[in-house]
């Protein structure tokens, strides 16, 4: 039995509640991740995590918008880029041995220009194969977490990216940080680590194919 299920949209009067709530749900429409309208909804199904949130609304509304804005900062030439968001993920993957943003994230991760020897770096504990800007970020993103940013790594960060695109990741890092920890309490699907292990080799050998990251932009 799921932990949480959606509401339906009656369920709601408050006018805010009502325009957030149709707001995920045309996000969702989007992304490709809504099902055919439920009539006991007054909505589509948008799924384990997004309709497990909508219990909330208005803060739903806000996750939603603030996932738009950290996917496109990178179309941004003044903060961080999409591989360096991508990175975040395999990170913060590897630090709480979760695969539940994985399912998209290493192939998306590839094709934004994240190096598969650094997702296998990270998964499989040999982080002395990471260069000297992929050891840079981890260290960054993980001291964010910690809250112990030390002067250098600061420094260095700032020199990569500028002070903008260094907020920017931080709130990045944070905000995937939120994202995780809410769909382990959703207790969204996850996939399996022989199905990640599966997709690392596949992209190895070139029978996955990368997707089109820019598609998941919104």
């Amino acid at each position: 039995m799921p932990r949480f299920t959606q509401p339906p949209r009656s369920r709601f009067s408050d006018p805010e509640d009502l325009a957030a709530y149709d707001a995920v749900i045309d996000r969702c429409r989007i992304q490709g991740i809504a099902d055919q309208d439920d009539p006991e909804l007054g909505a589509p199904h948008v799924g384990e995590y997004w309709g497990g949130l909508l219990n909330s609304p208005l803060m739903t509304g806000i996750a939603s918008a603030m996932g738009t804005f950290v996917r496109r900062a990178g179309e941004r030439p003044d903060s961080y880029t999409h591989a360096q968001r991508e990175f975040v993920d395999q990170v913060l993957s590897a630090d709480q041995r979760s695969n539940v943003v994985q399912g998209w994230h290493i192939a998306d991760g590839v094709a934004a220009g994240v190096r598969l020897e650094a997702v296998e770096a990270l998964r499989y504990g040999h982080e002395e194969d990471l260069n000297e800007e992929e050891q840079l970020l981890a260290r960054f993103i993980r001291r964010t977490v910690s809250g112990s940013v030390d002067d250098d790594t600061l420094a260095r960060m700032k020199a990569l990216m500028g002070d903008r695109g260094v907020i920017e990741y931080a709130g990045f890092t944070l905000w995937l940080n939120w994202i995780m920890r809410m769909m382990q309490l959703i207790d969204s699907e996850s996939p399996t680590d022989e199905q990640v292990d599966a997709q690392i080799s596949a992209l190895k050998e070139g029978s996955l194919a990368v997707p089109d990251f820019r598609e998941r932009l919104n």
